[in-house]
Order: C-alpha cells, then sequence, then structure tokens
C-alpha cells in the first residue's frame, strides 16, 4: 500500500509512475494549480491564446462563432453550424441526391438480423441474391454470417443455396 503525501489516501499502486502521478494530479497538492497553469502558458507561447473566431456554414452560409487557438486557426476546411448542416454534405445527402442507400439498412428494415442458414445473430454480411450489388430491392437481400457466405462464394455449397434459394 501506498499513502499520498497530499491527500492521506492509502492506494494499492505498485509502479512509480502511478504514484508520482496520482502525487501531481492530487487535489490537495499545493503546487498543482502552477503546474497546470505552466502547461498552459507552454500552449499559449506555441499556439497562441485561445480566441473567438466567425466562421460561415459550409452548407447554410450562417455565421457563427468558434473557440480555436490564434495560430492553429483555421482548424478545418469546412465549418458546419450543426451536426444537421455537417450530414447535409455528406453520405446521407450523396444518399438522396444520387438515389441509393445502405443495402445493410434496407436489409435490417424487411429481414431479422439473423443469419438465414445457421441463425447466428453476432456479426453478419449482407448478401444480394442475384449477385447483382445495384439490386438492393429487400427480396433480393439476406443476412449470412461470415463463413456461411463464404462457403456460399467460395465452395458453392449446396445446402447454402437450397436455403436462400427457398426464401427468393
Amino acid at each position: 500500500m501506498w499513502k499520498c503525501k497530499h491527500c492521506l489516501n492509502e492506494f494499492d499502486f505498485t509502479r512509480t509512475t502511478e504514484k508520482g502521478n496520482h502525487a501531481k494530479h492530487c487535489e490537495k497538492n499545493p503546487k498543482r494549480a502552477a503546474s497546470y497553469a505552466k502547461l498552459r502558458d507552454a500552449s499559449d507561447n506555441r499556439f497562441g491564446k485561445k480566441k473567438k473566431f466567425e466562421v460561415v456554414c459550409q452548407s447554410c452560409d450562417k455565421p457563427f462563432n468558434v473557440v480555436e487557438r490564434e495560430k492553429l486557426h483555421p482548424t478545418k476546411d469546412q465549418y458546419f453550424c450543426s451536426r444537421v448542416c455537417a450530414n447535409s454534405v455528406g453520405g446521407k445527402a450523396k444518399a438522396l441526391k444520387y438515389g441509393y442507400t445502405q443495402y445493410r439498412t434496407i436489409a435490417a428494415k424487411f429481414h431479422k438480423e439473423e443469419c438465414v442458414v445457421c441463425g447466428v445473430t453476432d456479426i453478419l454480411d449482407v448478401h444480394h441474391i442475384d449477385e447483382n450489388r445495384e439490386n438492393n430491392e429487400a427480396s433480393n437481400l439476406v443476412f449470412l454470417c461470415p463463413n456461411d457466405h463464404y462457403r456460399l462464394h467460395r465452395n458453392n455449397d449446396e445446402k447454402v443455396k437450397r436455403i436462400i434459394g427457398l426464401l427468393v
């Protein structure tokens, strides 16, 4: 057992670094505030003080403020005022624009999330029955565990084909 000289609590530390880290960051350590101030000053010298900057949302053109260090601004190529605006530029927006959606989402909406061959539920692949990845109709998608998916594609397993054939 090790006893902290600042808070007088006992700890089960075995490594010297654990003891030193606790002693340095202990809430009762009188030098703690000075240590943190020293780190903050070093960051301020290197990257500049934190300051508010006005930026414009890339999606809705609305101005808003961000707090960043002076020498690091701008830290991003694009700024977004909200998660809604950020999503309007990414995958969801592309799905709406180009008319495609994630086939896994479609399969989960219409089928039970379990392997149709063995019933496994923890790790699943989505298989396109007609093997056309462009055809994301719910009737063309089934869940398979990686083992059965492998057996279907690599070994042309008749058992797996028969079970999937029953589902079509």
